[in-house]
């Protein structure tokens, strides 16, 4: 269990294939979310990864579903979103999962 975070919590995952279109705005947009996302009530964290071909993977993690369904509706992440539908993913999906349980190896080294 990460210190500090609630017995059970909730993970927003968004799998993705980037397009070609311009890397500088996409990783500046890309940052300004994860930025703005921190600060949001009920955020926990952020796991990302994305390889060389444009598949990527972000998990975010919340206290509950009122806190994705605020940050889902927050004015400039809906910007984002829609730059992402016309300009950097050719498709996307989100789902949300309920974290009951967790374990893990070699956590306390990192």
């Amino acid at each position: 269990m990460v210190a500090g975070w609630p017995t059970t919590y909730y993970a927003c995952i968004f799998t993705s294939q980037r397009t070609d279109v311009e890397h500088d705005l996409y990783n500046y947009t890309s940052s300004q979310m994860v930025t703005l996302a921190q600060s949001q009530p009920g955020f926990l964290g952020v796991e990302t990864v994305r390889e060389e071909g444009g598949l990527g993977i972000t998990v975010s993690y919340w206290t509950d579903r009122d806190a994705i369904k605020a940050w889902s509706e927050h004015a400039e992440h809906k910007i984002a979103k829609q730059l992402g539908k016309t300009d950097f993913y050719s498709w996307y999906q989100i789902r949300i999962a309920k974290v009951e349980s967790e374990n893990g190896f070699g956590l306390d080294e990192l």
